[in-house]
């Protein structure tokens, strides 16, 4: 049996009020998640024959990943069950059965086709160069601002709708400079998600799955609260107005 997953909560900034939500009510349909992936060896879960799917792309360089799952009500009171996964799954933003990502899957590659190609172009460049040549420098610079620009432009992609109806841009909900990949956790994609479809939630479970990550803070089958770094600053906004609907269903 693995360790029970600790509770989903963040402040909010609108409301002045910390505000959580319990893992209880979503850990059984977590773990029957879990068997159930583990059974079919595949996210497809037996309805999808795409090889891109397969638990073994978990195993090996991509050090494992996040899923989620969260409990939550409709107005005739009926429950439904949400999952989600981190970020893409070996490169593939959507797949049936899986809560979609925040952002426009078409307008990121629109949006990062331009200049990642020149973020690597001078990389390669970079590599070629002595390490105290000047040119090694200027290059350095320039994909510096190429990449914060782009970064920036990819967070604006990122509309957070919470359950108060409220639709607000990362940079107006995340206190501070966001760390790459703030948005395509598995929390802020199910909030998020049950919000547009006015669902209220009743609770929220993460776990991982595959090989340890590099910095041995996440192990296959445990459970994780969302992370300090990326969803916790954007939580409390979106579970602002969960308890009131709850209350309300």
């Amino acid at each position: 049996m693995t360790p029970a997953s600790p509770d989903c909560a963040g402040f909010c900034r609108d409301c002045g009020r910390e505000h959580v939500l319990p893992a209880g009510p979503a850990e059984p349909h977590a773990r029957e998640l879990m068997a159930e992936l583990e059974r079919c060896g595949s996210i497809g879960l037996g309805r999808d024959g795409d090889p891109r799917l397969g638990l073994e792309y978990l195993h090996g360089p991509a050090r494992g990943q996040m899923f989620g799952v969260l409990a939550c009500r409709d107005r005739a009171g009926r429950e439904h069950v949400l999952k989600a996964f981190s970020g893409q799954y070996n490169g593939i933003w959507l797949v049936p059965g899986w809560v979609p990502p925040i952002l426009d899957p078409q307008e990121f590659m629109r949006v990062t086709g331009r200049d990642e190609p020149r973020i690597k172009e001078l990389t390669r460049r970079i590599a070629a160069l002595p390490a105290d040549a000047p040119l090694r420098r200027t290059l350095l610079a320039g994909r510096r601002e190429l990449s914060r620009d782009l970064m920036a432009r990819i967070f604006d992609l990122y509309r957070l709708t919470n359950f108060r109806g409220l639709s607000r841009s990362l940079a107006e909900v995340f206190p501070g400079r966001m760390p790459t990949g703030t948005g395509e956790c598995c929390a802020p994609k199910l909030l998020h998600h049950a919000a547009r479809l006015g669902l209220a939630p009743l609770g929220l479970a993460e776990f991982y799955l595959g090989r340890e990550n590099k910095a041995a803070t996440r192990a296959h089958g445990h459970f994780y609260a969302p992370c300090e770094e990326k969803c916790r600053p954007i939580l409390g906004f979106l579970l602002c107005g969960a308890r009131e609907l709850r209350q309300s269903i």
